[in-house]
């Protein structure tokens, strides 16, 4: 129901049947005049005591109608102002809606990153000491030195085998050209004992090539 309406229904059952006291006050008025006339004076007052009397009520009931009216007023006034305070009440807790999704939101990443940061001390606590570590490092450190040094002395045995047998392979090629020279005398010719190969190096002596010389390196 709204408001209009309830106030015409506490108007309407103060107001003598809707109104109708109005129409009663009219008929008395209208007696009075005929009696004025017609009637005696003992008519006359019985019916302006009784018009007296009908106003009286009317005033009574209009007085009741005004209470109503300031009241229904008062009740409005008071609706209003709670209608406000329900609007700024709404407002009040959407902010805190927000505020609390923030703050969930914030909760979740904390909770994630701690789950993540029990994970890796979980994974930490697996893992051997800083010490262990540390020594572990030195021996990896001293065996990869070792092992720089032994490649190092392979890698200058290699070079000095391949300068070995690359001087090998050339004094084989001078034996073939010198064997090819049937024209040169025999003598000139280089002999296999003059040829040498001692400890996996090979020497000439300086009667097949003089420019040829060659000591074993050092590895």
């Amino acid at each position: 129901m709204s408001g209009e309406y309830l106030a015409r229904l506490r108007h309407s059952k103060h107001d003598g049947a809707n109104g109708g006291r109005p129409k009663k006050l009219l008929s008395h008025i209208l007696k009075i005049v005929s009696l004025l006339d017609t009637g005696s004076s003992e008519e006359v007052d019985a019916a302006y005591r009784s018009f007296a009397k009908e106003v009286e009520l009317f005033k009574f009931s209009m007085g009741k109608i005004q209470i109503i009216g300031d009241t229904s007023l008062r009740e409005v006034e008071a609706y209003l102002e709670l209608q406000e305070e329900l609007k700024k009440e709404m407002l009040r807790t959407e902010e805190d809606i927000v505020k609390l999704k923030e703050r969930v939101a914030h909760e979740r990443v904390v909770r994630k990153n701690k789950e993540e940061y029990a994970a890796l001390a979980k994974q930490v606590e697996t893992l051997a000491p800083r010490k262990q570590t540390e020594k572990d490092r030195t021996v990896l450190v001293e065996q990869t030195s070792l092992l720089e040094e032994q490649t190092a002395k392979q890698t200058g045995t290699m070079e000095l085998r391949k300068k070995q047998f690359q001087l090998l392979l050339h004094v084989v090629e001078e034996l073939k050209k010198n064997c090819n020279q049937d024209e040169e005398p025999e003598s000139a010719a280089p002999t296999l004992d003059s040829v040498t190969i001692t400890s996996g190096a090979a020497t000439v002596s300086p009667a097949v090539n003089p420019d040829v010389e060659m000591g074993e390196a050092d590895p």
